[in-house]
């Protein structure tokens, strides 16, 4: 166990402005609260609500052993929790929910695969037969359902009766250990003694595993999501780690310094290099296990950077070295558990860093260990990320409920004394807005429609793009070189294409919504004036938020194109003559290139497109039960009103107490 886990404080500075902005917004939302009415309290508490749950994701990803479940252990403050040495078949999400509210009293939920996902990988193999299917490499596909079957029967004898009735269900505990998460994730040793045949070992099955536990040294809620390997036989691993990417804050990326060039494999290359710049941590690992960590650090982090460049990755990508084993040594006070290879290196960094010949301690152990530049790293990104979109929302948000507040208050008061003037040519308030709102909901429909055209559109050039001249190199080598050789084409030209065409439609789409959200809420602002006339003073309402665009994880996914394997010779041998190369591959290489796209419509773009239309939709419902509530107060008994507001009148003018804070958060924002 963690003896010393105050050391899981280091960086958090870095959070320290974003839960200062947080506290003082709860403060004014406070505030707010006292002079809104009873629509716009429910409105203000769910924004309190908002922030109280806000919860920073963090994916870790890289190649099996490389040491990501080491590193996950370290962070969560409990070395040796998830099993660092995972058998190959291996293919589970686990998750830990850090300072988040359990459902009821679960501690410990193992979700198994649907019934659907099994049998599409126990027949068709998943995505590597997916992929095998579509090259045509019809031994590739005999040789993977033979690997299946034998992976089925071993599943079936080793959970017996239990195996048919799990798929689709999940077991949830109220607590968790070591032994407990092993039996979900780990397959172990078949011929350990030890295994209970009553429980059996569920890996083959478990889909997804969730541990809930309180750090107290973390001042924010954090899922922190260690993902398999991505270098499995049947690609199982590269989906799930796809999936669990999504909607991550942060990547960070973990690579044995013995093996940092070779585990920058290619597959993993292309999932990274779709993220931004500063979603990106690269931690290598294991810099205890080399001869002269000194010296070789240098030399390891530029050819990291020369990595980086060839495969147009940002250079300026952070990159944390360090030693899940020493920070394990300095977490549990145990020293001891180090090897003597570890110790020397310790030492010798330990001399380097310029910290003496005296002996090592826990604290200073745990700064070269690279958690604390791992975890400062991790909160920046978090604090200027999602954290940022957060306070501005939730400011943005209590701009326009405040706004709204005044326009409520400033009806009430006219109500009791010359009543409420409007000037809405002739047609009832109900039927403007209804207008208005029927108006933005036809508007916002045409815009996601064109944008998805013109983003379809575009895409479907770049594969065209990419067939044509993938075949064009193709009978150019056929024309050099007859039909001796193999030949293949880089699909990184396609992905170019893709990932230009995809922030294209991010730019066009952030420029034509946000234009579209200005003029509804100017739209909306004026029939606040018509209704109440020029009553309201400084009033304003503000356009919603235009939605983030996430990064376009699907271009990275393994496509058959990318497989170096025996697939391709047996391809070529089997067609004759010019033409039958060239129809067959261009068939082949459009099929996949449309995968991507089909992947990118389905997961990304339609995505986008609907958060669109829903943050428009959310904000003119709300601004229409306001300006139908004001409507309303027209036709009530003044008298009424009158006596409702008796006794509730704050020392200070509601109005003056509205313009306080709408100053304060229009500062903050700036």
């Amino acid at each position: 166990m963690a003896r010393n886990d105050h050391l899981l404080s280091v960086g958090n500075e870095a959070l320290a402005p974003m839960t200062a902005t947080m506290a003082s917004l709860t403060a004014q939302i406070d505030q707010l609260t006292e002079v809104a009415d009873a629509r716009s309290s429910a409105r203000l508490a769910t924004l309190k609500t908002r922030m109280e749950n806000f919860i920073a994701s963090v994916t870790m990803v890289g190649q099996v052993k490389a040491g990501k479940s080491s590193i996950v252990n370290i962070l969560a403050g409990h070395p040796g929790l998830l099993p660092s040495d995972v058998n190959p078949w291996t293919s589970v999400v686990t998750t830990l929910n850090i300072n988040t509210r359990p459902p009821g009293d679960t501690k410990a939920k193992f979700t198994f695969f649907e019934q659907e996902e099994w049998d599409n990988l126990m027949v068709g193999g998943g995505r590597l037969g997916e992929l095998a299917n579509r090259a045509g490499a019809d031994d590739e596909m005999e040789d993977i359902r033979r690997q299946i079957a034998e992976m089925k029967a071993k599943s079936e004898e080793r959970l017996g009766k239990h195996f048919d009735l799990i798929l689709g269900q999940s077991h949830q505990y109220d607590h968790f250990d070591e032994e407990l998460i092993q039996r979900y994730v780990c397959l172990g040793d078949e011929d350990d003694p030890d295994i209970d045949p009553k429980t059996g070992r569920f890996a083959d099955v478990t889909k997804s595993a969730e541990l809930y536990m309180d750090i107290p040294q973390y001042p924010i809620a954090l899922k922190l999501c260690d993902t398999p390997g991505v270098n499995d036989t049947f690609m199982v691993r590269e989906q799930i780690t796809l999936r669990s990417l999504r909607g991550s804050e942060v990547c960070v990326v973990v690579l044995a310094a013995s093996q940092a060039l070779t585990t920058m494999d290619m597959a993993l290359m292309r999932i990274i290099a779709q993220f931004e710049n500063r979603q990106i941590i690269l931690f290598v690992n294991r810099i205890d296990e080399l001869s002269d960590p000194v010296n070789q650090v240098p030399e390891i982090r530029d050819r990291i950077q020369d990595t980086l460049k060839q495969n147009n990755i940002d250079t300026n990508t952070s990159v944390v070295f360090g030693s899940a084993l020493w920070a394990e040594a300095a977490l549990t006070g145990n020293p001891d558990i180090l090897t003597e290879e570890s110790r020397q290196a310790l030492n010798t960094f330990y001399l380097a860093a310029g910290f003496g010949d005296q002996a090592a301690s826990l604290d200073k152990i745990w700064a070269l260990s690279g958690l604390p530049d791992l975890l400062l790293a991790m909160n920046e990104r978090i604090a200027e990320g999602a954290g940022a979109r957060l306070m501005d929302r939730v400011r943005h948000r209590a701009r326009n409920i405040a706004s709204q507040i005044r326009a409520t208050a400033v009806a009430k008061n006219l109500s009791e004394g010359e009543g409420v003037a409007r000037d809405l040519d002739g047609v009832s308030p109900e039927e403007a807005i209804k207008t208005v709102s029927a108006e933005y909901e036809k508007k916002a429909a045409e815009l996601t429609n064109a944008l998805r055209d013109k983003v379809l559109e575009r895409l479907k050039s770049a594969e065209d793009n990419f067939v044509k001249r993938a075949t064009d190199s193709l009978i150019a080598h056929l024309e050099k070189n007859g039909e001796q050789g193999t030949w293949q084409y880089d699909p990184a030209g396609l992905r170019t294409l893709q990932k230009a065409a995809y922030f294209s439609f991010a730019r066009a789409m952030r420029k034509d919504a946000g234009a579209l959200y200005a003029t509804a809420a100017a739209d909306v602002e004026a029939l606040y004036h018509k209704i109440l006339g020029n009553h309201l003073g400084e009033f304003s309402i503000e356009a919603p938020i235009v939605p983030r665009v996430p990064p376009p994880l699907g271009i990275g996914r393994t496509i058959a194109l990318d497989l170096q394997s025996t697939w391709w010779r047996r391809w070529w041998q089997r067609r004759k003559g010019f033409e039958a190369y060239a129809a067959d591959y261009t068939r082949l290489i459009a099929s996949e290139a449309n995968s991507i796209t089909k992947d990118i419509e389905e997961n990304q773009i339609a995505a986008v497109l609907e958060n669109v239309r829903a943050i428009l939709t959310d904000f003119l419902r709300e601004q229409k039960e306001t300006l139908l509530s004001i409507s309303s107060s027209a036709d009530k008994n003044p008298g009424q009103t009158a006596a409702a507001m008796a006794g509730l009148q704050p020392q200070k003018s509601k109005d003056e107490i509205l313009g306080d804070i709408l100053k304060d958060l229009s500062n903050e924002a700036a």
